[in-house]
């Protein structure tokens, strides 16, 4: 039975005078998989139109959903998303 989902994103944004800088995102205690993907997709959205808003863009931007269980990972329920940035 899993427990919960942690979601980690990983992000590189590109500023206007050419820089680029990356980061990451955790979120801890999701309760399944289609609020991990709904999660995912709120955090992508959210920090595109910010860096767009800016002037730059998103260079990449990758999610895993690890699902936990009572013995730790489940590697058959955990999932990675793949986005295409436009």
């Amino acid at each position: 039975m899993i427990l919960k989902f942690i979601l980690l994103t990983s992000f590189c944004l590109t500023y206007p005078n050419g820089e680029t800088k990356c980061g990451q995102y955790l979120r801890d205690n999701l309760t399944d998989a289609p609020e991990c993907r709904s999660m995912a997709k709120a955090i992508g959205t959210a920090q595109k139109r910010k860096i767009e808003g800016l002037g730059g863009s998103m260079a990449s931007y990758n999610v895993f959903c690890y699902a936990i269980d009572s013995k730790g990972m489940d590697i058959d329920q955990s999932f990675e998303i793949s986005y295409n940035i436009l």
